[in-house]
């Protein structure tokens, strides 16, 4: 009789896990890292800018100035990009190597600036085809755009207030771009995904700080967007 009671009690007890277990499963509480296979890291710390890697955007009209190579300042561990607010100047540098898939992450505290935002994003021309963002407002109370752009248009985009100054400390912006979902996270937290397939041709991973012309430019920029480390690993 007692192990018939034992028995029934184990049935029982597998039957209650594997419910929990499925449970578990459909609200995605698993982390998804575990399954996805990334190529081993490569990690830039900025001792100095790679020229095998990264290429600096001579002069590039974008919004209501121009890219400029003499607003990028490399330094002994970190990248600046200058604002200029008189000539609504800015500056970006980007990889060499394109991705379509992978993990993607830079360390960047932004400059403050109001009527300018900070850029990491993955592109491919032509406009509004193949694009990945993550657009930080340059102030100091301050919010985060993610978009997705494919086939000419904004296929996703959310915005979401930032609960730190970005202005002040280094924070960390990651996006996972993957054949079946697309995630955004900041200082380890998820904070937007999106199931889909959105990537159909390899991108440059890009970091910009620049005045679009859909802000208005609101004071001097007394300090520069800084770039600590940049990471990125293919799928």
């Amino acid at each position: 009789m007692k192990k018939k009671l034992l028995l029934s009690s184990l049935l029982l007890f597998i039957a209650a896990f594997s419910l929990v277990l499925l449970l578990l499963k459909e609200k995605n509480l698993f982390s998804e890292k575990e399954t996805v296979d990334f190529t081993p890291s490569t990690v830039d710390t900025f001792q100095s800018l790679d020229n095998k890697k990264w290429e600096v955007r001579e002069q590039f009209k974008l919004g209501r100035g121009y890219l400029l190579a003499q607003q990028v300042q490399p330094g002994s561990g970190t990248i600046k990009i200058e604002l200029n607010n008189q000539t609504a100047a800015g500056g970006e540098i980007r990889t060499k190597e394109f991705f379509q898939y992978g993990q993607f992450e830079a360390s960047i505290k932004t400059a403050h600036s109001p009527g300018s935002i900070t850029g990491f994003f993955l592109y491919a021309p032509p406009d509004l085809y193949h694009e990945v963002d993550i657009e930080i407002f340059n102030e100091r109370k301050s919010k985060v755009l993610f978009t997705i752009y494919e086939n000419g248009k904004v296929a996703k985009q959310q915005e979401y207030p930032l609960p730190f100054d970005p202005t002040q400390e280094f924070h960390d912006y990651r996006m996972d771009v993957l054949p079946e979902e697309t995630r955004f996270l900041i200082d380890g937290e998820l904070i937007q995904s999106w199931k889909g397939n959105f990537s159909s041709q390899p991108m440059q991973l890009m970091i910009n700080s620049w005045y679009p012309s859909w802000l208005e430019i609101e004071g001097p920029a007394p300090s520069a967007t800084v770039i600590d480390k940049v990471s990125y690993r293919k799928y």
